[in-house]
């Protein structure tokens, strides 16, 4: 089977698979380099994933959505250096209007990938609306979970916010006692006010999901702000853990956001291309006694 590499909550996992692909999502930890020839304004994220991509030309491409200017960029970057590039235009607006855009552009996305693997559309439409009921039932049974560990009383629900190498921090927290609900760019949790349902048509119940995600600070901000606020009071967040690079200049942007809209007590970890982990866990033990005591 061949591969696609992807680095963004806005790239669904559900339609590289219907495609005919294994869709491999980018995870780095600190051993991973960066691509030292750009310049160190440019997104951590995406001069790392670059440097995954270079390292990794046995995949047949890599799915990268126009979502940001850093996304842009990357694209651009991956086309002029020959490496097989798709990309997926994420549309800034909300509504109907968001989901008939998004319904189009993922169609398009769909049929170039279909035309490398050989499926036809009527096998990718199947398979797409049986990945689409799986999501919805990995979806009920996170929360049926989390309600579960949320009653422990050793544990604090807590929200966990970065990008990439965020992820290496999830068993230290799990250790020190937090319940985490991952804001990270592999997250495919579905928020939202109504439960959503699969119609006669998976593309647009894709592009429905997608949308449903919570939003990427890069892309809407008012838009997260208000999915943050309404997530902290379902899931009965105590906190919020932010991992940052120090050249991201989102998520400087983030910190303030949520420091002013959540009413929450909020850590910031900041790295460079090195992990803390001695500071960080003394770190996390005064940010957990502070939420039981202050």
């Amino acid at each position: 089977m061949c591969t696609l590499g992807y680095f963004c909550r806005y790239v669904p996992q559900e339609l590289l698979e219907a495609c005919g692909f294994k869709a491999v999502f980018f995870k780095p930890d600190f051993s991973s380099p960066q691509c030292s020839s750009l310049p160190v304004p440019f997104c951590a994220l995406c001069k790392t994933f670059i440097s995954w991509a270079l390292n990794h030309r046995e995949f047949s491409g890599f799915v990268v959505p126009l979502a940001c200017d850093a996304s842009r960029r990357t694209y651009e970057i991956l086309r002029a250096l020959s490496i097989p590039a798709f990309s997926l235009d994420v549309p800034a607006l909300a509504g109907e209007t968001a989901v008939e855009r998004l319904t189009e552009n993922l169609n398009e996305l769909a049929r170039e990938l279909l035309a490398q693997s050989g499926r036809s559309f009527l096998e990718f439409t199947a398979s797409l609306k049986q990945a689409l009921e799986e999501t919805l039932r990995q979806q009920e049974a996170f929360f049926r979970e989390w309600g579960k560990r949320r009653r422990a009383p050793d544990r604090i629900p807590l929200l966990f916010s970065g990008s990439h190498f965020a992820h290496v921090l999830l068993p230290l927290l799990e250790e020190k006692g937090f319940l985490v609900f991952p804001d990270l760019p592999e997250n495919r949790i579905l928020l939202g006010e109504e439960p959503l349902s699969l119609t006669a048509s998976p593309l647009e119940d894709l592009a429905r999901f997608t949308l449903h995600r919570l939003p990427c600070p890069r892309l809407s901000g008012p838009a997260r702000r208000t999915a943050l606020k309404r997530l902290c009071g379902t899931l009965g967040l105590r906190g919020v853990v932010i991992v940052f690079s120090k050249f991201c200049d989102f998520q400087l942007y983030e910190i303030g956001l949520l420091g002013r809209s959540l009413g929450l007590p909020v850590l910031c970890l900041e790295h460079d291309t090195t992990p803390s982990f001695p500071q960080w866990e003394t770190r996390l033990d005064a940010f957990r006694e502070m939420i039981l005591h202050g």
